[in-house]
């Protein structure tokens, strides 16, 4: 037997499969549908990962210094304040005239200063604890944590002239700064030195930003390149500054390798005060995420794309194709005097074209019936998009009649009727969940003699621009609406007492402030407002009593004022 014998039968099959495949009109127009639209679709991607990179590096190249920036400000802001804080503390009157006058610190003088500086020290749990050096270097008081100093450091403590930050020491073990200020007699003698001790632990609060990904940490290194804190969850042992960082350039993001091998983008920003030096690093993989994401999306949008084109183009070729071997069969058993055979109408010279000429009677009869049917089923449609426009013009102008039942028509905001619907649910939910709810009624002072003086489509204007400084000065969640008149409610729901007093002083001074430029006035109108407050306490009508009673007494007061209904015991 010869070897191509021996081959099983499937196998020869499988030569052939290919020619067989494309020997369909449908496969063929399915594969070039395919290739076009995936080769179309593998282009798109590339070109948009490749602008996408540059986009997204343009933006890193942005934030990562700009983070930097923002945390160095922080830094030197917080040991501006820490050095203020000890200035502050060595200027205290209790240490100043305990230490002038003396040889030696009375008894009664150390209790004083000494609880002084407990006092000061419990308000500042920074401070690990405070301690005073005469000009010799020995201690004249402390409190808080034991402090052991190297003598040397001491004398250096005991010679600062004006206010200092020390660099990192180590005090019993634990990484410090010392901050120091100079205690000065009145005629600005030098008495001692006060110093406060300021864990290195402390700076890690200020070394966080929320722009930076899940990798992103921010590290203080000091003059040695060794790292003194860094981001929560940063180990710090051992982590040195890459070399790659010691001469950077602030304003540039720089590309390099960790010691573990993952490749990281970082900026750098000197503290020039200490000499250290903050750096901002992010993984490269987390900085450029939504580079791989966008590009997975792509891709898989695409891929589904030529999936669905190419289904489609295989399924209209199959359809044509059928549609041909379908006429050619009906073309046969009509002509084989078959019944009931529905005859697909065309033109041309193949089968279907055939069939055409030979029952042209039967097609004309068949276009008639479609004409008659298409006919009706047209003026169906046309009555359904009649009857559809109808419903939505009035579902439009229902909208617009709740709009305006609800609406002050004068200054578009709400009016009496929504405010009191309003005011029951906001009592219910207040009653229900047990949280405050507060009212403001402001009354225009004088609006009678504004409109007297300049007529009363000044006053409608007046009203108006007030509405928009009512609104501009209230919160989302509070409501605002034209009670009457010249009278305007203000409903807070969620609101004690102290914070619905900072709200109407607020809007009293808002609308003092505001100058009211109106059409019928040569120059600017100033006006004040009468302002009453109430708190709810149970009661639905005394609610609102107190706050017009407040308003009254607001009134009485000589006007632009605030009263706050006086508060009761339910």
């Amino acid at each position: 037997m010869r070897p191509a014998e021996a081959w099983p039968v499937t196998h020869r099959f499988a030569r052939y499969l290919p020619h067989l495949a494309f020997q369909s009109l449908a496969a063929r127009i399915g594969f070039f549908v395919f290739g076009a639209t995936l080769i179309s679709a593998l282009a798109v991607a590339l070109t948009s990962a490749h602008a996408l990179r540059g986009f997204l590096r343009s933006k890193i190249e942005e934030k990562l210094p700009s983070v930097a920036t923002q945390v160095h400000d922080r830094l030197n802001l917080w040991f501006a304040q820490r050095t203020l804080d000890v200035q502050v503390f060595a200027r205290s009157a209790i240490l100043v005239d305990g230490l002038a006058g003396r040889e030696r610190l009375a008894a009664e003088d150390r209790q004083a200063i000494e609880k002084y500086l407990d006092y000061v020290l419990a308000g500042s749990p920074q401070y690990a604890s405070l301690f005073a050096l005469d000009t010799e270097g020995h201690t004249l008081f402390a409190v808080g944590q034991p402090v052991e100093l190297e003598p040397e450091l001491r004398r250096s403590l005991a010679a600062v002239e004006d206010t200092a930050v020390s660099q990192v020491v180590r005090i019993a073990g634990n990484r410090v700064q010392i901050v120091s200020s100079v205690i000065r007699a009145r005629n600005d003698r030098v008495l001692a030195t006060l110093h406060a001790v300021l864990g290195v632990d402390a700076l890690t609060a200020q070394l966080s930003n929320r722009e930076l990904g899940e990798s992103g940490r921010l590290i203080l290194f000091d003059r040695e390149g060794t790292a003194l804190a860094a981001t929560p969850g940063v180990d710090l042992s051992g982590l040195r500054r890459p070399a790659e960082l010691a001469v950077a350039d602030p304003a540039t993001v720089h590309d390099y390798t960790g010691p573990d091998g993952v490749h990281i983008v970082a900026s750098v920003r000197p503290m020039d005060g200490l000499g250290w030096t903050l750096v901002v690093q992010e993984t490269s993989d987390d900085a450029f995420a939504p580079i791989a994401q966008i590009l997975q999306n792509t891709l898989l949008l695409n891929m589904g794309i030529v999936a669905v084109l190419s289904l489609v183009a295989f399924k209209i070729a199959t359809s044509m194709v059928g549609a041909i071997h379908n006429l050619s069969d009906a073309a046969r058993r009509v002509r084989d005097g078959e019944p009931d055979v529905v005859v697909p109408v065309t033109s041309g010279g193949d089968e279907v074209g055939i069939l055409t000429r030979t029952f042209a009677e039967m097609v004309e009869r068949l276009h008639d019936a479609r004409l008659e049917i298409e006919v009706r089923r047209q003026e169906s449609e046309n009555a359904n998009r009649l009857l559809l426009a109808q419903n939505h013009e009035l579902q439009r102008a229902n909208e617009t009649l709740e709009q305006l039942a609800i609406t002050d028509g004068l200054t578009k905001i709400h009016n009496h009727r929504f405010f009191q619907d309003q005011l029951f649910r906001e009592i219910k939910r207040a009653e229900r969940t047990g949280s405050p709810l507060a009212l403001i009624l402001l009354d225009i002072d004088d609006f009678k003699q504004l409109n007297d003086r300049y007529g009363h489509a000044v006053g409608d204007e007046v009203l108006q621009l007030l509405s928009a400084v009512l609104i501009e000065e209230t919160r989302d969640h509070d409501l605002v609406a034209r009670y009457g008149g010249e009278e305007f409610a203000v409903l807070a729901p969620a609101t004690d007492r102290d914070g619905t007093l900072l709200l109407a002083e607020k809007l009293r001074t808002a609308v003092a402030e505001h100058r009211f430029c109106t059409k019928g006035s040569s120059a600017p109108l100033s006006i004040t407002v009468s302002i009453g407050l109430a708190i709810y306490h149970g009661d639905r009508s005394a609610f609102f009593d107190e706050a017009d009673r407040a308003l009254y007494e607001a009134k009485g007061a000589g006007k632009d004022c605030v009263v706050a209904a006086l508060e009761r015991s339910l």
